[in-house]
């Protein structure tokens, strides 16, 4: 569910933000190419000796011409002397001089240090390694039934502190994720400072016997829940509006490091949506056109997972053109697959190049390609479409469980009380491919759906295989989370 928060004043321009650091994969440009300098060279000196005038022709007198000849003499030899340290200290200056402009850096203006070069959009997070199966299932052979039941839920949290049902569901039932609401249905704010909700997040871990995926709906705009302690964050849609997918990076760095500060390691963010006129509210996607959602929510995921903090892309299938709010009743996307394709889909697909750590599917009708269930259901849309055809091999995620648009579904099943109606679609949801189920936040409904995953997976309905493919990729997950170490 998405609850509001006060609304980001889209008419101010934006807050400045701390430049991110160089992203990985961006080219730096050459600095200015610089002439060399060259000095003037020192002329040589000149001797100051005076020049010697002609001497008159005259009577040779031998005695004074002999003494004239010594005189002579010796005035010639003192003459080069100083002509030849004449020689040697030009020739000496010379040398220095040459010396000094080849080794002198230039003195001309210094060019500029090498500055990121612009790009439309951050690079993409690189691929992670993968570990064999043979090592995720020696993991996972150390689980317990119960525990491996475990990773495929997660418990929504909206509480003042830690308290006996937290504590049933890490400990009794040994769920493995979670979910962190500070506000819930227009309810008080809880926990009501910034300690406090740091508190909750550390008890959770503390408290929980499996290391936990713990997330949080923080995307800014209206849907911000980290807002009530920092202050509003930016839309999606005012990020777009700057025409500078570094904003948007930006945001989402300075988000990784408010929710890694607080324990929580995953984000429900961003959205994959492309907006085309249904009742999504416009301002929590990035665009109209795939090509610019693609290019700044890539930058936004890129921004989080960057720095040390899960993305999720949703909602899958889009609902950017939804007919209704699947809060509230079960919408229907009218598209056929060439347009699914082309619009709907076509940021998804291309988004998948940045290794999302996790996909979520919400609750909508999609008759293009199944007229039976809506999409959180579908084997057709989950493993057929977004693993067969566009490839993705992660983590998927359901959206909330206790949607009026799904309980509206079960009711058309004949199913009409809301617990049993979770808890009989929350087996349905990883029949069709899901690995993670959002649990409801009502204690009867969250046990109801732990008792039916239970006695599906006993029962033999929710094979040993189906059940390993999702564990499989919920432990590859937290590996690479660096929340387990794998032998």
């Amino acid at each position: 569910m998405n609850d509001t928060t006060p609304p980001f004043d889209e008419t101010q321009p934006l807050p400045p933000v701390t430049p991110p650091q160089p992203l990985i994969g961006e080219s730096d440009l050459p600095p200015q190419a610089m002439p060399p300098a060259t000095l003037p060279l020192s002329p040589p000196r000149r001797s100051n000796l005076p020049q010697m005038p002609p001497r008159p022709h005259a009577t040779v007198r031998w005695g004074p011409l002999l003494a004239g000849s010594v005189a002579l003499g010796i005035v010639l030899g003192v003459l080069g002397v100083v002509l030849r340290r004449a020689l040697v200290v030009t020739t000496t200056t010379i040398v220095l001089a040459t010396a000094t402009a080849t080794a002198l850096p230039p003195t001309a203006t210094p060019a500029p240090s090498p500055t990121a070069a612009p790009t439309s959009t951050p690079a993409p997070t690189a691929a992670p390694t993968t570990p064999t199966n043979q090592q995720l299932d020696t993991y996972i052979n150390t689980l317990t039934p119960d525990q491996q039941i475990g990773q495929l839920l997660m418990v929504m949290v909206y509480a003042d502190s830690y308290n006996s049902q937290l504590d049933q569901a890490l400990r009794q039932w040994h769920i493995a994720n979670a979910l962190v609401y500070t506000q819930y249905n227009g309810g008080p704010l809880m926990p009501p400072t910034l300690a406090g909700l740091r508190q909750l997040v550390g008890d959770l871990h503390s408290h929980a016997d499996q290391p936990l995926l713990i997330s949080i709906d923080e995307e800014g705009g209206g849907v911000d829940r980290l807002g009530p302690y920092y202050g509003a964050s930016p839309s999606p849609w005012a990020l777009a509006a700057t025409g500078d997918p570094q904003r948007a990076y930006a945001q989402a760095q300075l988000d990784a490091s408010r929710l890694r500060g607080l324990g929580i390691n995953a984000d429900f963010a961003p959205l994959a949506d492309i907006f085309q006129g249904g009742v999504e509210d416009q301002t929590r996607t990035f665009g109209t056109t795939p090509a610019q959602v693609t290019q700044y929510a890539g930058a936004f995921l890129n921004g989080l997972q960057q720095n040390g903090v899960v993305g999720t892309l949703k909602h899958w299938p889009g609902i950017g053109s939804e007919s209704a709010n699947p809060e509230v009743t079960l919408p229907t996307i009218a598209h056929s697959q060439a347009q699914l394709n082309a619009t709907d889909f076509a940021s998804f697909r291309a988004l998948l190049a940045d290794n999302p750590g996790m996909v979520m599917v919400t609750h909508v009708m999609v008759p293009a390609y199944d007229q039976t269930y809506p999409a959180s259901l579908s084997p057709t849309l989950i493993d057929g479409v977004l693993r067969g055809q566009l490839g993705y091999q992660g983590v998927v995620i359901t959206d909330s469980m206790d949607m009026g648009g799904l309980l509206t579904f079960m009711q058309q099943q004949g199913i009409s009380d809301p617990a049993q109606a979770t808890a009989a679609a929350s087996v349905q949801a990883i029949l069709a491919g899901n690995d993670i189920i959002e649990c409801p936040i009502e204690p009867d409904r969250l046990a109801a759906v732990v008792a039916a995953v239970k006695a599906a997976v006993q029962s033999g309905q929710i094979s040993p295989d189906r059940l390993r493919q999702s564990l499989r990729r919920i432990i590859r997950l937290k590996a690479r989370m660096g929340l387990i170490t794998l032998p």
